[in-house]
C-alpha cells in the first residue's frame, strides 16, 4: 500500500474509534425516525479508447498473439493510455430525494454535479457542487471536497474517504463539516452482488467549538446489473451527537448509477 494511503487509513481508524466512544447525555432522549433515500447518478468517462489499448496489450500477452517488438509497442501504448488525462478524469452527477417522519413527508431534494480525478492507482480527488431544495423554501448551496483511497485484499476491498463540506447557510447552523468513512466490501466471483459494511463520523467546525455531531453506520450491497449499470441497496443508522433535539435515523437507501463511456 502507498505510504499516504496507510497514513490515511490509520488516521481514519483512530478518528472513528475515538468518536465511537462518545456518549450522549442521559438528559437527551433521541427521537427515532425512519427515512427513505432514493438517488440516481451518472459517471461520464472518457477512457473508452484507453481501455481498448490496455485490453489489447493484456490479451496479446496472455494469449501469445503478440510477441517481440509488436508486444512491446502494444504495452507501451497501453502504459501511455493508462497515464493519460482522459483515462483518469470523470464528470459525475446525481439527483436525490429524501423522505422523513417515517417516510410520510418529503424532506429534501438535491442535485449534485462534480469532477473526479484519479491521481494515483489507489487515490482519487473529487470536487462537487450540491444544491439543496427543501419544502420550507430554505434552499442552500454546498461545496464538497473529498479524497478517497481503496485497496484489494483477495476478494475483500477496504476503502477510506476523507470529505470536507461547506454549507452556505446562516452562522447559527453547522456550515463546515469533516467526514471520515471506512468501508469494507466483498467482491463475489459467482454472483453480481458485492455486500459491504461502513462507518462514518461527522465532525463540525463551529464558532462555538468543534465537536462530533454524528455517526453513520451502514450495511448493504451493490448489484451489478451490467457493466455500466449498478444498483445500491442499503440500510443506514445515523446517530446524532451533542445537539438539541437529537435524532436517530434509520435510513433505507436505494441508489442507481450509470457509467457513460466516451
Amino acid at each position: 500500500m502507498h505510504p499516504l494511503a496507510r497514513i490515511a487509513v490509520l488516521g481514519a481508524v483512530l478518528s472513528l474509534a475515538s468518536n465511537a466512544m462518545a456518549q450522549e447525555s442521559p438528559m437527551h432522549r433521541p427521537v427515532q425516525d425512519g427515512q427513505l433515500w432514493i438517488s440516481g447518478g451518472f459517471e461520464l468517462r472518457f477512457d473508452k479508447e484507453a481501455q481498448k489499448r490496455i485490453k489489447k496489450a493484456k490479451e496479446g500477452r496472455e494469449t501469445g498473439k503478440l510477441t517481440g517488438a509488436e508486444l512491446e509497442r502494444a504495452e507501451k501504448r497501453a502504459a501511455e493510455a493508462e497515464r493519460s488525462f482522459k483515462n483518469r478524469f470523470r464528470i459525475t452527477g446525481e439527483v436525490d430525494h429524501r423522505r422523513s417522519e417515517n417516510m410520510t413527508r418529503s424532506n429534501l431534494f438535491y442535485t449534485v454535479l462534480g469532477v473526479r480525478y484519479r491521481f494515483h492507482e489507489y487515490a482519487r480527488l473529487t470536487l462537487e457542487h450540491r444544491y439543496n431544495i427543501r419544502p420550507s423554501g430554505r434552499n442552500t448551496h454546498r461545496i464538497n471536497v473529498q479524497a478517497d483511497t481503496d485497496r484489494n485484499f483477495g476478494r475483500f476491498n477496504a476503502g477510506y474517504r476523507l470529505a470536507y463540506q461547506h454549507e452556505f447557510t446562516t452562522p447559527d447552523k453547522y456550515r463546515d463539516i469533516v467526514r471520515n468513512r471506512l468501508q469494507l466490501s466483498f467482491r463475489s466471483k459467482r454472483f453480481p452482488v458485492d455486500p459491504y459494511i461502513s462507518a462514518e463520523s461527522f465532525t463540525a467546525f463551529h464558532h462555538t467549538g468543534n465537536q462530533l455531531i454524528g455517526m453513520r453506520y451502514g450495511i448493504g450491497a451493490e448489484w451489478k446489473l451490467s457493466k455500466d449499470h449498478v444498483l445500491d441497496l442499503s440500510v443506514r443508522h445515523h446517530r446524532e451527537h451533542g445537539q438539541p433535539g437529537l435524532k436517530y435515523r434509520w435510513i433505507f437507501n436505494v441508489g442507481y448509477e450509470f457509467k457513460w463511456r466516451k
